[in-house]
């Protein structure tokens, strides 16, 4: 395994390997880049199977939560924590408790927030031994501002913004939108759009409880296979189900007019981007829009009242808007001119910081 290549390709500053077999814990955590501050940590347990790919993994999700930060200009830096196992025959106390002590070990370098095959009681269990985490403030929960409903939240100001660019249309009325996966945020970015007049969803999981619970309470939405959803007309296609699961032949078979998703990449291959163009369907990635997060896990490190999330939602519509007004002059892609102005934001603050 090449390590210090793959860090290279993501311009990663630290990779920190942790084991403890007593609790059956291995963790892969990488350090992108803390020229903001302390780094948002995304963690997520799942069964990588290789010792590879939870690498390949952290290093992902490092590389992203950098530009998700810089591109809101909040004081954070990216890192991501991959938790390598099977999730029924680890998943107890002592195993986060036992992560809690090893992020200790890191001094405040990095800040761990949940993603998939991670509890909130999970995170209440690793909080018992270590207070570098955000995202169980309970005020955030209860308000409905968690982590998960602000990037809901959040991706509907981005999702007006691209339709303001694609459809010069103020408001997201009478739009029909697919959407792939109906996770914890598939399932609250669709009970967002249930509060829009006169939209259309149509929705897939390839786990058949979770669309249970959407007809459940939403009969109105319709429901389709997974291997169908690519085929449905609609102005707006959501992917909200894993990392690089739209592959070039699924692309070809889209019938929207705009792909966004709530994943940092979607897309199974960049190359698939200049499919999309090709075809005449507007490309947004995921780390553009689904940065609600960053704003809720910045207001929850700073102590501010939870209302502050959704008075700085509104940041994403114009964050976003401006990067696709800029894009449209331009030969480079969308993807590369976010993350040139990520990356000037860092370059700008390193400067600063240099005064000192």
């Amino acid at each position: 395994m090449e390590i210090f290549k793959l860090m290279q390709n993501t311009n990663s500053n630290e990779v920190v390997f942790f084991e403890e077999p007593s609790v059956s814990l291995r963790m892969t955590i990488a350090v992108n880049d803390t020229t903001l501050g302390p780094a948002i940590a995304t963690c997520r347990l799942k069964d990588y199977g290789a010792p590879e790919n939870g690498v390949k993994a952290a290093l992902s999700m490092a590389y992203y939560n950098t530009f998700r930060s810089a591109l809101l200009r909040r004081g954070f830096g990216g890192a991501g924590l991959a938790l390598c196992g099977s999730i029924p025959k680890i998943n107890n106390e002592m195993y986060f408790r036992a992560l809690g002590i090893f992020i200790n070990k890191l001094n405040g370098k990095i800040y761990l927030a949940r993603s998939s095959g991670i509890s909130h009681k999970d995170m209440l269990d690793i909080k018992r031994e270590s207070n570098y985490l955000l995202g169980v403030d309970e005020r955030y929960i209860n308000s409905g501002n968690s982590p998960v409903e602000a990037i809901a939240k959040g991706m509907i100001w981005g999702l007006k913004a691209i339709v303001r660019k694609k459809f010069n249309a103020d408001n997201l009325t009478g739009l029909s939108f697919a959407v792939q996966g109906v996770g914890e945020v598939g399932a609250n970015l669709i009970k967002e759009l249930l509060k829009i007049e006169d939209v259309k969803i149509t929705v897939t999981d390839v786990v058949y409880d979770k669309i249970k619970i959407i007809q459940d309470h939403s009969p109105e939405v319709k429901v389709v296979k997974p291997n169908e959803i690519y085929k449905q007309e609609c102005d707006v296609f959501i992917s909200a189900a894993t990392n690089n699961i739209i592959k070039k032949e699924d692309a070809k078979q889209l019938k929207c007019k705009i792909l966004t998703g709530s994943s940092n990449e979607f897309l199974h291959e960049p190359d698939v981007e200049k499919t999309l163009n090709e075809m005449g369907i507007m490309f947004v990635p995921g780390f553009i829009i689904n940065g609600g997060e960053i704003i809720q896990l910045d207001n929850e490190y700073k102590g501010n009242d939870p209302c502050m999330v959704d008075r700085e939602l509104p940041e994403i519509f114009e964050q976003t808007l401006d990067l696709l007004n800029e894009a449209e002059n331009s030969e480079k892609s969308l993807t590369e001119i976010a993350i040139e102005t990520a990356k000037k934001y860092i370059e700008g603050v390193a400067s600063v910081k240099k005064l000192k």
